[in-house]
């Protein structure tokens, strides 16, 4: 069984991303699906070779693994559509599968904890709205701290760079707030999530969704988005027209 996940409620609802029912809670208090299947539309900002305005199709399947703390790539796949490219071996050189998958996963978290993401990007950009400050002692700081190591984790990137990129804090500082945080048990407990959702709903409040401009990050999912909206919506006009044409 598996059940499909929103990409952000006030844009619509996504319908290529697929996260199982069967999850596993990871610390500090995140319920992670065990897989995730789909297709996420990608232009030439993670297909090199394309043209700007072709599209392809890429098709995968990611597993998430317990040993090794995060999802890994079980299948993955591309499909030309109606682009002109053909799928050789000098595309796929060009192909940014990590950034692909990144966006699958960030889909594939539960829908409080995408904030997380969406701040750290933004507070690195310099657009997130008055952006929080926590001392070194701070609890929701620490915590703060557990759940950007923990997405990064999860997502393949390097979770002391988005500690760092999270807090606002030098990369050698981070790694004392991420022992901090350890020490506290914000990383080995996953008894968190009540004060976890409470830490993301307030970051949330300071990056209203209709806000300009959106970090890169957030626009290959926009643009995503927009592309499966732009698909969708051809398709019920070709359902409508061939069974109009029916009942002539």
């Amino acid at each position: 069984m598996s059940m499909a996940r929103t990409l952000w409620d006030d844009r619509g609802v996504t319908s290529f991303i697929q996260a199982s029912e069967a999850t596993v809670v990871v610390p500090p208090g995140i319920a992670l699906p065990l897989s995730i299947t789909g297709s996420l539309p990608v232009g030439d900002a993670d297909v090199g070779a394309l043209g700007p305005s072709e599209i392809v199709e890429a098709k995968f399947r990611l597993e998430y693994s317990e040993a090794l703390g995060r999802y890994e790539i079980a299948s993955f796949g591309l499909d030309r559509g109606a682009a002109a490219t053909e799928i050789t071996g000098v595309l796929w050189r060009t192909v940014r599968v990590h950034s692909i998958v990144r966006t699958a996963i960030e889909l594939g978290l539960p829908s409080w904890a995408q904030a997380i993401a969406r701040a750290r990007f933004r507070r690195r950009d310099g657009v997130l709205r008055n952006p929080p400050e926590f001392s070194p002692s701070d609890p929701d700081g620490l915590l703060l701290a557990a759940l950007a190591y923990r997405v990064a984790e999860i997502t393949g990137e390097n979770p002391a760079l988005a500690v760092a990129e999270t807090l606002g804090l030098k990369q050698r500082t981070a790694t004392n707030w991420i022992t901090r945080s350890r020490e506290a048990g914000y990383l080995t407990s996953t008894e968190h999530e009540a004060a976890a959702r409470r830490i993301a709903r307030d970051l949330g409040d300071r990056m209203p969704l209709g806000d300009r401009p959106r970090t890169e990050e957030e626009e290959i999912v926009f643009r995503a988005l927009m592309v499966e909206t732009m698909r969708s919506r051809s398709e019920l006009e070709a359902r409508w027209r061939r069974t109009t044409d029916g009942n002539d």
